[in-house]
């Protein structure tokens, strides 16, 4: 069985008018086996990032990565990315070009057989070791890391941004 799990984050408050961070990894027989992140910045279409937007652009990057026809288990720490994703949530505030992308990836996945989980963000060390945050949902090692992937991403942008600047 493969899980996908996926995290998103803004650079700075949200709405962040410098950027949004995400990450999602894929695990295998508990071993993390591929995983990505990266950064979404404002333009003249999107002026400002929120913290909805990229929990959904890491589901949909995470999603992407998995082969036709997959089905296992999705994990988010974002009720409304889930709620969106598989309850039927309306889509607001989130671009089209982001549901088009997701609506590819539901076509191409076996939706029917993929089930998702809504694990506590930001466990304890304790809370990790039990299995079970004081919210009483699930916690992970792998929330935790997609978590340090989105500050990794932020942190390396920021320095980007600041190198440009003094050139």
């Amino acid at each position: 069985m493969t899980d996908l799990y996926c995290d998103g984050g803004v650079i700075g408050a949200n709405p962040s008018t410098v950027g949004g961070t995400w990450a999602f990894c894929i695990v295998e027989a508990g071993v993390r086996v591929f995983q990505n992140q990266g950064v979404i910045t404002p333009d003249e279409t999107l002026p400002a990032i929120t913290n909805n937007l990229t929990e959904m652009l890491a589901l949909v990057h995470g999603l992407h990565s998995l082969p036709a026809g997959w089905a296992g288990t999705v994990y988010s720490d974002s009720q409304i990315t889930l709620g969106r994703a598989f309850d039927g949530w309306k889509w607001s505030k989130i671009p089209d070009w982001l549901h088009h992308e997701y609506q590819v990836e539901r076509a191409r996945l076996d939706w029917e057989n993929i089930k998702h989980v809504l694990v506590q963000g930001h466990p304890t060390k304790a809370e990790l070791t039990a299995g079970v945050g004081l919210s009483g949902r699930p916690v992970s090692e792998f929330n935790v890391w997609c978590d340090k992937a989105c500050g990794e991403a932020g942190r390396w942008y920021l320095e980007l941004q600041a190198e440009c600047e003094g050139v």
